[in-house]
């Protein structure tokens, strides 16, 4: 049978209609509410994305990364779909931090395969109940900061992974003196690259550079160790500040020792989060702990700082909401501050890894005293909620207010510790109970 071979020029035809055909399937953002750059939002708003057709509503392809700068962190929102899978509504899960440039970055594709097109970022500003913030007026000190992040995600038990979406970050910031204002501040690079830092729009007298990178090579390139020049930029007079990076070891990632404890901790009562002792940690070193923007740790300098020697924080109860799902991150930082009588300049090198931390409803746990023994000694187990404080108390009868303090102590992973009361030796009765808290 004799066929008709296709032309060159019929082929040719046909290729650019399919690939033309395939831009054409591309998908976009029709808009987002609230607005970019809109200001005053609701912390607790819900942010709403609209689709120019179906997409694909796996949570591991569609989704959206919504983070604030300093200090970098990614917020928690949870998702819902409308029955079309063209509108996505992410609702903050806790609130977002009010007077805050919150950034927002969606990827994803649709059904057939095809990537998400056209303007996938954006911002906006939260207020504190309504209204446009212009920053918070009272710095007493300008600060100038540089900063390279390392940033991984932990899901289980097991060890860190990098961030697939943002591996690592650097920063630049110069925070004014309330007496201060500017017209622009650029930052020379070590590589003598010029780059004009952009201002916070909700705390004007804040300018930054923020700039994530999957690639390691090409981040370190970008920006090496050594002189950070900022140039501040004012109708009145102008000023030039040079940032030391140091070239020192990066940090290890943070590992979660109690990971499993975390996924279902009683907001009622107080939480002992735990993490793998840091590779040469010392007390020069700076530890950060961020439970969903709701508990953070004391900045450098400021009593109650974590130094790089420490291995837990406790968060107080009644501290986080009951089923709530906190998007946390423990950070490990290496860092070089210096002061003068008008302004502060501080370098760091830190790696830091983002985990959930998720609540009960808050109902007590059972106690369970048993495996009583008696020696010359005696002595009992205690069975209780990994990483809660428990506070064991005895008395020598059974009338009300009789009881007193015997042990207060953590509970280990295993959910079982024991207890010995040398008392009982010249003691003929004693009676013992056991409760969370101390």
């Amino acid at each position: 049978m004799k066929t008709n071979p296709v032309s060159p020029k019929v082929l040719l035809l046909l290729l650019s209609l399919r690939c033309f055909s395939h831009l054409q399937a591309q998908p976009f953002i029709i808009s987002s509410v609230p607005d970019n750059a809109a200001t005053g939002v609701s912390p607790s708003a819900p942010v709403v994305f609209t689709f120019s057709e179906e997409m694909n509503t796996d949570t591991n392809v569609t989704m959206v990364q919504f983070f604030i700068v300093v200090p970098f962190t990614i917020l928690s929102t949870s998702y819902s779909w409308n029955s079309a899978h063209t509108v996505l509504t992410c609702t903050p899960t806790p609130a977002f931090p009010s007077n805050q440039t919150v950034f927002w970055s969606v990827t994803g594709e649709n059904p057939a395969g095809d990537p998400l097109g056209g303007t996938t970022d954006g911002f906006f500003g939260t207020g504190s109940g309504g209204g446009t913030e212009t920053g918070s007026g009272t710095n007493q000190f300008t600060t100038f900061s540089v900063a390279k992040q390392h940033l991984y995600d932990q899901t289980s038990t097991a060890a860190p992974f990098l961030d697939p979406d943002i591996s690592y970050n650097f920063s630049a910031v110069t925070t004014l003196a309330s007496n201060r204002t500017a017209t622009n501040v650029a930052l020379t690079l070590p590589s003598s690259v010029v780059t004009n830092l952009t201002r916070n729009f909700v705390a004007q007298e804040m300018f930054y550079l923020f700039s994530p990178s999957t690639n390691l090579a090409t981040f370190n390139a970008s920006y090496g160790t050594g002189n950070y020049v900022f140039n501040v930029m004012a109708t009145s007079s102008n000023q030039q500040v040079t940032v030391n990076l140091p070239n020192v070891t990066q940090p290890n990632a943070p590992h979660v020792a109690n990971y499993t404890s975390a996924q279902s901790v009683n907001p009622t009562q107080p939480f002992l989060l735990s993490w793998d002792a840091f590779s040469g940690g010392t007390a020069a070193d700076y530890i950060s702990v961020n439970i969903g923007g709701v508990f953070l740790t004391a900045n450098p300098g400021v009593t109650g700082a974590l130094n790089g020697t420490a291995t837990s924080v406790s968060i107080p109860g009644n501290t986080l909401q009951a089923n709530s799902n906190y998007d946390s991150s423990i950070g490990f930082y290496r860092a070089v501050v210096t002061s003068n009588a008008t302004y502060t300049t501080v370098a760091y090198v830190g790696t830091a890894t983002r985990f959930s931390l998720i609540t009960s409803g808050g109902a007590t746990a059972t106690l369970i005293l048993t495996n009583t023994a008696r020696g010359s000694s005696f002595s009992f187990d205690v069975l209780a909620p990994a990483s809660q404080t428990v506070t064991v108390e005895s008395s020598s009868n059974l009338l009300a207010g009789s009881f007193s303090s015997l042990l207060t102590t953590n509970t280990p992973a295993g959910g079982r510790f024991h207890v010995t009361d040398p008392r009982s030796s010249s003691n003929k009765f004693l009676f013992y109970r056991a409760r969370t808290g101390s």
